[in-house]
C-alpha cells in the first residue's frame, strides 16, 4: 500500500489521543492507516475492526495470510508514542 501525503505535519511532534485515533477509526468511509511510532516504527490499520483503542493503547490484528487461519498476531501500543498517522491506499477488494 503507498501512503498519502495527508499526513499531519508540523515541526514539532503532533500529541496524537485516544480520542483523536478513534475519530479516524470511525470515519466513514473509512481509510486504511498507518501509524509511526516515535522509535521509528509503522503498524498498519488496513481495516477498523483490526484496532481497538482502550485507555492510553491501541491494539492492533494482524490480518492472517490464510483465510481459514482464525487469529494471527495482535501488537500492543502506547498511543503516546504515536508521531504521525498517514492514510494508505486502500487494498483492491478480493472477488
Amino acid at each position: 500500500m503507498a501512503a498519502t501525503a495527508v499526513a499531519w505535519r508540523q515541526r514539532e511532534p503532533v500529541r496524537m489521543t485516544p480520542t483523536r485515533i478513534k475519530e479516524l477509526l470511525n470515519r466513514k468511509p473509512f481509510r486504511p492507516l498507518r501509524l509511526f511510532l516515535s522509535d521509528g516504527s509503522h503498524h498498519d490499520v488496513p481495516h477498523p475492526e483490526f484496532a481497538w483503542v482502550f485507555g492510553g493503547r491501541i491494539f492492533i490484528g494482524e490480518p492472517s495470510d490464510d483465510a481459514w487461519e482464525a487469529d494471527g498476531r495482535v501488537k500492543e501500543l502506547a498511543i503516546r508514542h504515536v508521531t504521525r498517522v498517514e492514510e494508505l491506499k486502500p487494498r483492491p477488494s478480493r472477488r
